[in-house]
């Protein structure tokens, strides 16, 4: 049984005092104190033999440790990483074998833990994340109100490019916009097609993404390069939240249609497989019924939005009251003489600082809230959760 204190030494210094008044028996003193009779025992014999040095907690520690590494390869294991800084301790383990095979080299997490108890394992980074967006999402309303926007992962083609399939739908009537092979998931290929849209279709209010590239950024408020440019024509970027793809369940549905139709097989070139896209694209608009839709294609229901496009971004305003700061090349903006980093993302543009409580300023990007400013101790603050 345990000591009841806390100071356990002081506990058997009283135990072997009252013992020796033998004014307690050992069934006595170990109901007084607690504990067993074999413990009393213990203790008292310890005494017998050292006195109250004996008293003193002994070292659990084994007097022998077989399993232990010995020193000495503890040191080659060392030398080898000292050799090799990028290798990890399976490597290390793998060389050692193959230089010295006739020596039992301990496990991979021995091998690690000894390179971590000598300093020689570098601290996971730990990754950014992307800012949550601070609003709910918009529930589609008409045509052109929302669009959706994704990729449908990637996949290798039958000469070994890879293709990834860009998608652009509409929210309410599930047309969809854009079905496009790209090369890769960078922001000028998907301006061009998101352009040819505008041009097409008109600008819609919201274009609602995920969290990946090129649509977001572990920038301040989650921003890109893509949704700078989309606000500035007036479109709200949403996003959804991470690990939530059920708050974007249209066009993910849109999405498996396209895998079954289109993606089972891929064909050899991306022309032959872009053919297919276009295929699938006109039957999906003109052919395909859908039930929410009262069993018609959503080229039935389909309206093109009331907003041209014309190829030029509108001036950024901002409410009066608010605290306009340019941001340098550098990403960061001048604040009571002191730099605050946003991010390079906004770099030559001009952001709005609003006044709150607690010493707090809400930082604006045209009509978008990306984050806070916290005037006490000078830093960014970042959004955590919806509005």
């Amino acid at each position: 049984m345990p000591w009841k204190e806390t100071c356990a030494m002081k506990q058997r210094i009283d135990l072997i005092e009252d013992w020796l008044s033998q004014r307690w028996n050992k069934t006595e003193l170990a109901i007084k104190y607690g504990v067993s009779r074999p413990t009393v025992n213990k203790w008292i014999n310890r005494f017998k033999v050292h006195g109250y040095s004996g008293l003193e907690e002994h070292s659990r520690r084994p007097k022998t440790s077989p399993n232990q590494t010995p020193s000495w390869k503890e040191e080659l294991i060392i030398e080898a990483k000292k050799d090799f800084l990028n290798w990890g301790p399976k490597k290390v383990r793998d060389y050692l074998i193959r230089t010295n095979p006739e020596q039992n080299w301990p496990v991979d997490s021995t091998v690690g833990a000894i390179l971590k108890r000598n300093g020689l394992v570098k601290p996971k980074r730990r990754k950014g994340r992307v800012s949550v967006y601070p609003k709910h999402l918009t529930n589609s309303e008409y045509p052109c109100h929302v669009w959706n926007i994704d990729f449908k992962g990637d996949r290798k083609l039958g000469s070994g490019q890879r293709c990834y399939p860009l998608t652009i739908s509409d929210d309410f009537t599930r047309y969809l916009l854009c079905c496009k092979g790209l090369e890769s998931t960078s922001k000028r290929p998907v301006k061009e097609c998101l352009e040819m849209a505008f041009y097409e279709y008109g600008i819609p209010e919201v274009i609602k993404s995920d969290n990946g590239v090129p649509f977001a950024s572990k920038s301040i408020g989650g921003l890109s390069k893509l949704a700078v440019w989309l606000i500035q024509l007036g479109v709200t970027p949403e996003r959804i939240d991470k690990g939530k793809p059920t708050q974007n369940s249209r066009h993910e549905r849109l999405h498996k249609t396209l895998q079954q139709e289109t993606m089972d097989s891929m064909k050899y070139s991306m022309g032959a497989q872009q053919a297919e896209f276009d295929k699938f694209k006109y039957e999906y608009n003109e052919l395909r019924s859908h039930e929410s839709l009262n069993r018609q294609p959503p080229a039935c229901v389909f309206k093109n939005s009331q907003v041209e496009y014309l190829g030029k971004v509108n001036p950024i305003e901002y409410d009066v009251g608010s605290y306009i700061r340019k941001v340098k090349p550098s990403g960061e903006i001048k604040w009571k003489g002191q730099d605050i980093y946003l991010g390079q993302v906004l770099s030559g543009e001009h952001v709005g600082l609003k006044p709150t409580e607690n010493d707090r300023y809400e930082i604006y990007y045209s009509f978008l809230h990306i984050g806070y400013l916290n005037d006490r101790i000078g830093k960014i603050e970042s959004i955590k959760s919806r509005t």
